[in-house]
């Protein structure tokens, strides 16, 4: 067997060492496949877990309303079903207000049961009205409520109702701002929440339709008026016009960054910890005994880069198929998807060669901490860029951010995919040039210290030493 064959065979027996003692571990497996097989789990239990109805509010509201209005309203509201009517308009308020809210009301292309039904949101109400119009009465309620006759009692005040007055110029009392503000209402101890909501929802509507009533106001016409419009951004552009989603502008980039910094410092901690493991006890000695320091070095990096390879298709598949189900793939092209899986070999080299460096030059955790400080500073730069990239990808600081390393796999995943315009090609082929140079650069230096650190005992070097061992021959 030719030399060069045989040390290929060693560096191919050590990356598999890695892959081994990291990747086939409980842990690991639990953490990268049982995370993600546990997330697939609930989504299919999802419409499972919404299909539990809610329990339905029966039994005998009383309301005590010196005016009488008040019941009567509830009355009208409850005969009309406009509950439910108010909890559409809540949902579809509260869709709107989410990032996916285009998906979930179109999503005819994807997975039906990510669009929300109502009948799972609303409480089934079948009430008796009890209106006493003394106050007087509240006590023999009260225990009325604690014998369970009773689902309720709403205190209304006199006061609630007035809108004329100011409550400004009341004296300062308390008790007497409280009636004007609110009104009290009295539950039974196993009142569920959803019935209790259901309870508040139905007394403050009817109190705002007997406010209306009272200043001779159109409800109807005033609500109209002071609902807040819906807005549909477009952005218009050279390629026309397409829809605006600032909320997934804004989340987007920093989810495809976090998955490359994520798994390629994870690896790279894996590196560090083990590297020095073999250092300090003694295994690192038998291992140069059969190969060299650069065919270990070489080894470990290719195992490590199986295992973050590994985490990057099992989390970013996950995040893919969850676009797949609420229709908004479109948002995940096959550029993008080539681009990041370049970038995140950039970015693995460059932390990993970072990290097998350090390891190789201390013999224990607490002394790679120093070492480690700087690096990680640099490493948490993306961090702190991603809000102003994102606002501005075609901003001087994102451009020239973009071409400077360790930084370029990140910033221009930053880019790439908060840009409403595409990015020059020019600047995206710079940065893979210089990212591909800054590899080779990174990997030089970290053989030249790998090399001289794995054979080294006692104090841990300064980066001053550190640049002399570059040096050695």
């Amino acid at each position: 067997m030719s030399t060069s064959a045989n040390g290929l065979r060693k560096i191919v027996h050590i990356a598999w060492r890695e892959i081994r003692y990291t990747a086939l571990t409980p842990a690991f497996l639990l953490g990268v496949v049982g995370v993600p097989i546990a997330m697939l789990g609930l989504i299919v239990l999802y419409p499972l877990l919404l299909s539990q109805e809610a329990r339905p509010l029966e039994g005998t509201l009383a309301i005590v309303d010196p005016s009488g209005l008040v019941g009567t309203q509830v009355e009208i509201i409850l005969e009309e079903d406009r509950l439910e009517e108010e909890a559409a308009k809540k949902l579809e308020e509260t869709l709107k207000k989410l990032p996916l809210d285009g998906a979930l009301q179109n999503a005819g292309g994807g997975m039906s049961l990510f669009r929300p039904n109502i009948d799972l949101f609303k409480t089934e109400i079948n009430l008796e009205l009890l209106v006493v119009l003394d106050p007087e009465e509240l006590p023999r309620l009260k225990d009325r409520l604690q014998a369970g006759e009773l689902v309720g009692i709403a205190v209304i005040p006199d006061e609630l109702l007035d809108v004329t007055a100011d409550l400004e110029a009341l004296p300062d009392d308390e008790e007497l701002l409280a009636r004007h503000e609110s009104f009290e209402l009295f539950l039974t101890q196993d009142s569920a929440p959803n019935q209790t909501n259901a309870l508040e929802d139905v007394l403050k509507q009817a109190v705002v339709e007997t406010r209306a009533q009272l200043g001779d106001i159109d409800y109807e016409t005033v609500q109209r008026i002071l609902t807040r419009p819906g807005v549909r951004a477009i952005r218009v552009s050279e390629s026309g016009e397409n829809p605006e989603n600032i909320k997934i502008r804004m989340i987007l980039p920093i989810v495809l960054m976090m998955l490359l910094w994520v798994s390629t410092l994870t690896s790279g901690n894996y590196i560090l910890t083990s590297t020095i493991e073999e250092k300090s006890n003694r295994v690192m000695e038998v291992l140069l005994s059969a190969v060299s320091p650069m065919q270990l070095m070489t080894g470990k990096l290719l195992g490590q880069s199986v295992v973050a390879s590994f985490m990057m298709v099992m989390y970013g598949g996950m995040a893919i198929l969850g676009l797949f189900a609420i229709a908004m793939a479109d948002l995940i092209s096959v550029g993008l998807i080539v681009l990041s899986l370049c970038y995140f070999a950039i970015a693995y080299f460059m932390v990993a060669s970072i990290m097998a460096a350090i390891g190789s030059a201390v013999n224990d955790l607490r002394d790679a901490q120093s070492l480690m400080g700087p690096a990680m500073i640099i490493l948490i730069l993306p961090m702190i860029l991603w809000m102003p990239i994102t606002n501005n990808p075609e901003s001087a600081l994102a451009v020239v951010t973009g071409f400077i390393p360790p930084l370029i796999p990140f910033v221009m995943i930053l880019r790439i995919a908060s840009s409403s315009e595409a990015i020059p090609i020019w600047q995206i082929v710079l940065s893979l040039t210089l990212g591909g140079l800054s590899v080779v650069a990174m990997l030089w230096m970290c053989a030249r210290i790998f090399r001289v650190g794995v054979l080294m005992q006692g104090k841990p070097p300064s980066p001053l030493e550190l640049l002399r061992w570059m040096r050695y021959r």
